[in-house]
């Protein structure tokens, strides 16, 4: 059984208890600070304290470093190592904080902090203070800045890198973390203001250079003076016959969009309906067929229009998603669907649906060394299933050797990162109903079926399936049936050519493709949106924003963040820096077999939109740009669950027993406890009468709380123990272990 390792568990300061020596919020600090002006800080001697109050500037994505700007001028705050925990405020927080003068590669800032407290939220912030490119320098750096007139010296899509914007002769640097929701945006063609804070990166002495702004998001970006098409445009409805598109444009225009089955569009629809919010229905269309959009809007004599998109009607026969693991479930969680747990059967299954390929059969694996599923490749080909197969030329593929002489393999051989560590399979792409893709995180090798832990996903849809043959042939280099060298493209090479979201037999599925598609930037969304809870089960967790996305769930007001890590000891890895941030992770390292998972559940249990995050996509950068690599957003309840039972019992296993939670909304942990238990009350507005009983019914604890809390437990003995909860609808019971 692995060690879980010590949290420390920074608790929301909104809410308020009457005074208890028993139960005990962690406030991020209870001080008295004399604040001094920011630009007084700023001119303070680099390694002394310095103490500020202002308004919060940015959020999280910017990363976990915040801006803090007061009338005299702006910094950076940053809660590095030796920092209090907790430090995630929001824009618009009023804070007081005090810490060390740092001087980051010319950027001033302050970390450690030492102490810092949340006066208020919900403040305006600073005007922008308008510049133009050449003022952005020293004189302004951590304030709000607004350059007006500017245009991007780029076309296509946002991506992490650093961009120029010019006006009037003048050039400045827009920079783009990775994760930043203008990722994968497209970049305005025309002239348009911007807005960001302004920073400053310069690696070398004297520290004179390197100043870039940066965007918060895409509302710092806005059209100079005439309608345009705010991104994104969204689809929704989609049907085997048609969808709808969604979209905003900065004035009022009409609803209107071009479209067709080629970039050539030819087809038009939507109305003339004034507005800014606009929304077109396209209806006739063919089932499970890619359609080209332009998105456009007209104010008079002037028209904006979108960026070119590709969209996906529905398949005509409804499909199925199905989810299987390798190693044991917890079916006590189980909301109704029971997961499937194949223990030995795992290539039984995959073979099985192999079996059940009758024309088409293309396999992107990146290591196989399994006879059993070698040798149903072959007996597809032998009856007649035109099988296609791309692997990494650089592991072991051992497997390979038995396969049948005439099927074609293609290997990538650049040796850049993983290369292909794709994980999915397309079967019979062009049958309607038997049309299926597999994904997952499951190799095919011995060591994944039967030793590490996997998740396999089968979805039975056309449209998916297309879609995932695109991908391939996009890798062998058309569309024949033996790979054209030549046209083949692997890693960065590759392009954003498939659509992104599908309705399969009522469930949404998101689709995406590594490193085109912007797929931690996707991940960083879905973390943000999440409002109940995000459980974590991970190879490896290396990529900088998603940490912080992790982190700031974890501030917000009745979260549960939790999850599993298998290599916590890999360079960059944000494991022991979240821990440090009080966020509950544990270390599988210890345990039997590797954690080979890469999945997230979010918001399991609740109405508002549960999901799944699921693929062979590692959360690391190698992952975003460098490897060929395939990831599924899964919008349903039930295919949560599944996933959540299976969390369930890799956590227990870890922890030694359950992470206890109902769908009432309590939670408490660790169990067993020692000196403190941590507590997520039910989001409901009221307080919680919380009495801890022993063995024989006696009351030893009662305390009021809601939201998040503490449980003080010292001078208490070990023994099991009955906690109640009231002030719901229902009384809550939770058993409580207090260990020696």
């Amino acid at each position: 059984m692995g060690v879980r390792h010590p949290v420390i568990t920074d608790l929301c300061p909104m809410y308020h208890l009457g005074r208890s020596a028993l139960l005990t919020f962690i406030f991020p600090l209870s001080f008295s600070l004399s604040a001094q002006a920011v630009s007084d800080a700023r001119n303070a001697t680099v390694g002394s304290t310095v103490s500020v109050s202002g308004i919060v500037t940015s959020g999280p994505s910017l990363g976990s470093v915040r801006y803090v700007q007061d009338a005299t001028g702006g910094i950076a705050v940053f809660p590095g190592s030796g920092s209090v925990p907790g430090f995630a405020p929001a824009m618009g927080d009023a804070i007081t904080l005090t810490g060390t003068l740092t001087n980051y590669s010319g950027l001033l800032e302050i970390t450690p902090i030492t102490a810092f407290n949340v006066t208020s939220s919900g403040n305006a912030l600073p005007d922008a203070q308008v510049i133009t490119p050449n003022g952005l320098g020293e004189s302004v750096e951590g304030r709000i800045v607004r350059m007006e007139g500017v245009t991007f010296n780029a076309t296509g899509n946002f991506a992490a890198n650093t961009y120029t914007v010019q006006s009037g002769g003048q050039q400045a640097n827009v920079y783009l973390r990775t994760g930043h929701p203008l990722i994968g945006t497209p970049i305005p063609p025309g002239a348009v203001d911007i807005s960001g804070i302004a920073s400053q990166y310069d690696p070398s002495l004297p520290y004179n250079s390197g100043y870039q702004l940066l965007p918060r998001s895409a509302s710092d970006i806005t059209p100079f003076g005439f309608i345009a098409v705010l991104p994104p445009v969204t689809q929704a409805l989609i049907t085997p016959t048609g969808f709808t598109l969604n979209w905003q444009t900065n004035l009022a225009g009409t609803s209107q969009v071009y479209y067709g089955t080629t970039p050539a569009l030819g087809q038009f629809g939507g109305d003339v309906s004034i507005g800014t919010s606009h929304s077109a229905m396209l209806a006739g269309l063919a089932p499970a067929t890619f359609y080209y959009a332009k998105a456009f809007s007209v104010d008079g004599a002037d028209t904006a229009f979108s960026p070119l998109g590709l969209y996906s009607t529905a398949s005509s026969l409804s499909g199925t998603v199905k989810v299987y693991f390798n190693k044991s479930v917890d079916l006590t969680v189980s909301s109704g669907t029971d997961a499937i747990a194949l223990y030995g059967a795992v290539d039984d299954t995959i073979k099985a649906y192999i079996d059940r390929a009758r024309t088409t059969l293309d396999i992107a694996m990146y290591n196989t060394n399994s006879d059993v599923l070698v040798a149903a490749v072959n007996a597809a080909y032998d009856r007649g299933v035109i099988v296609r197969w791309v692997a990494e030329g650089s592991t072991s593929n051992w497997a390979l050797s038995s396969l049948e002489p005439a099927i074609p393999v293609l290997y990538r051989t650049d040796g850049l990162g993983s290369g292909t560590h794709d994980k999915f399979f397309v079967i019979d792409a062009e049958d309607a109903a038997r049309a299926t893709i597999m994904s997952g995180s499951c190799n095919w090798t011995t060591q994944s079926f039967f030793d590490d832990y996997n998740n396999i996903v089968f979805v039975q849809d056309q449209a998916l399936a297309r879609c995932y043959r695109t991908e391939f042939e996009e890798m062998w280099g058309g569309s024949g049936a033996q790979p054209v060298a030549a046209l083949s493209k692997f890693g960065a090479n590759k392009t954003d050519n498939t659509p992104h979201l599908f309705n399969v037999g009522g469930t949404y599925v998101e689709s995406f493709f590594s490193p085109t598609d912007g797929v931690t930037a996707r991940i960083a969304r879905a973390l943000d949106n999440a409002q109940h809870n995000v459980r974590l089960a991970l190879y490896v967790l290396t990529e900088n924003s998603l940490g912080d996305a992790i982190l700031a769930a974890k501030g917000r007001p009745g979260m549960l963040v939790s999850g599993d890590v298998e290599d916590i000891n890999t360079l960059g890895s944000e494991f022991n820096y979240l821990v440090g941030q009080g966020v509950d992770l544990v270390s599988h390292l210890d345990e039997p077999g590797l954690l080979h998972h890469k999945y997230a559940i979010i918001d399991e249990g609740f109405t508002n939109d549960p999901l799944v995050i699921t693929g062979s996509h590692n959360w690391t950068t190698s992952a975003e740009t460098v490897n060929d690599e395939n990831t599924l957003i899964i919008h349903n309840a039930s295919i949560a669950n599944q996933f959540y039972q299976e969390w369930n019992a890799r956590h227990n296993a870890i922890v030694g027993i359950p992470e206890i939670e109902a769908h009432d909304g309590l939670a408490v942990w660790p169990v067993p406890a020692r000196d403190v238990l941590n507590m997520l009350l039910p989001v409901d507005g009221k307080e919680h009468m919380l009495n801890l009983m022993d063995a024989l019914g006696r009351t030893v604890l009662r305390v009021e709380a809601s939201g998040n809390a503490q449980l003080q437990l010292s001078g208490l003995t070990a023994g099991v123990y009955m906690l109640h909860a009231e002030g719901s609808t229902k009384p809550m019971v939770r058993r409580v272990v207090i260990a020696e």
